[in-house]
């Protein structure tokens, strides 16, 4: 086993972690918001909107175009992927392979299996959807608002997912091994953080805390699990890749973090009805992954000893 155990002596308490996190956000929030200030400036001299009211957490996105608003978010977490990596070499002196999976080298075949595996089952559950109900998806393909979403999306949400894999699946877990000795610990904590961490998601608002908290906490402990007993990221950052690519360009729904010009748009969406897909297609997955890979389940319960002085 590499990934867990890979983490080095250097500043290796918690404050160090937490100090690394603090830096990555006010990097993404500071360089990395420039493209999004840029449009909440334009917007205001445009339609002459009180400097007062130009707050990121209240401001009003919906004259703006779509495509511009997505690129100026995902490149929020371009920079943050970054960040993440420049600041854990310096404080830890860790490589961002070692990050990923505890050695100088990723697997790119587990992301693009996945990537493969999981959208997959996403489509054909979404096509299923369709059929039993399809007067609640609309199509709305408009070719050169979509062509431009797909090439950032392609682009840039790779990025993005990677980056939360990175810090969370990847640093944040190996940190917590560290310090706890358990793999469990290891998946839970990182886990609800991770749900945490989407709290002030749109989709919370619109449809309450405690069934969206359940939405990502599940996600969060599926990649995680999968991440522990692949010895890597990898696979979870395919996974991700692909889950939040195919949110963002074919299916979009009201309330969504993700607004964009998707071919088709849910027009009566249920979360407490989605969780049942969401756990479905995750272990259909595990599964798939599980037999490909060989997993021993029972590395779970194994201790975690750090190799590296």
């Amino acid at each position: 086993m590499n990934h867990l155990e890979s983490v080095t002596s250097k500043r290796s308490q918690w404050y160090w972690y937490l100090l690394v996190f603090f830096l990555c956000i006010v990097i993404a929030n500071t360089v990395g918001s420039i493209p999004l200030l840029a449009i909440m400036i334009i917007s205001f001299m445009k339609n002459g909107i009180d400097m007062g009211s130009l707050s990121g957490m209240s401001f009003d996105f919906s004259d703006v175009d779509k495509n511009l608003v997505l690129f100026a978010m995902l490149f929020v977490f371009a920079v943050m992927l970054i960040a993440a990596a420049v600041f854990i070499k310096l404080i830890h002196g860790r490589l961002w392979t070692e990050v990923i999976n505890g050695t100088k080298h990723v697997r790119r075949s587990r992301f693009f299996f996945g990537f493969l595996v999981f959208g997959v089952i996403t489509v054909v559950l979404l096509s299923i959807s369709y059929f039993i109900e399809p007067e609640n998806l609309e199509l709305r393909f408009e070719p050169v608002k979509f062509l431009i979403l797909l090439m950032t999306s392609v682009i840039f949400i790779p990025l993005q997912a990677t980056a939360e894999e990175f810090l969370f699946r990847g640093y944040l877990a190996q940190g917590v091994a560290s310090w706890t000795h358990s793999r469990w610990w290891a998946l839970i904590i990182p886990s609800v953080l991770f749900g945490l961490l989407h709290s002030y998601n749109p989709e919370v608002a619109e449809y309450g805390f405690g069934v969206m908290m359940t939405q990502y906490i599940f996600m969060g402990f599926m990649l995680g699990l999968m991440s522990i007993l692949d010895d890597g990221i990898e696979l979870a950052m395919g996974v991700h890749t692909v889950n939040n690519l195919l949110g963002s360009v074919l299916v979009t729904y009201k309330g969504s973090a993700l607004q964009t010009y998707a071919l088709f748009e849910i027009k009566e969406f249920n979360p407490v009805e989605d969780i049942i897909p969401t756990i479905i297609s995750g272990i259909i997955a595990l599964s798939i992954f599980a037999v490909k890979y060989r997993w021993n389940f029972k590395v779970l319960n194994r201790k975690v000893i750090l190799t590296k002085a």
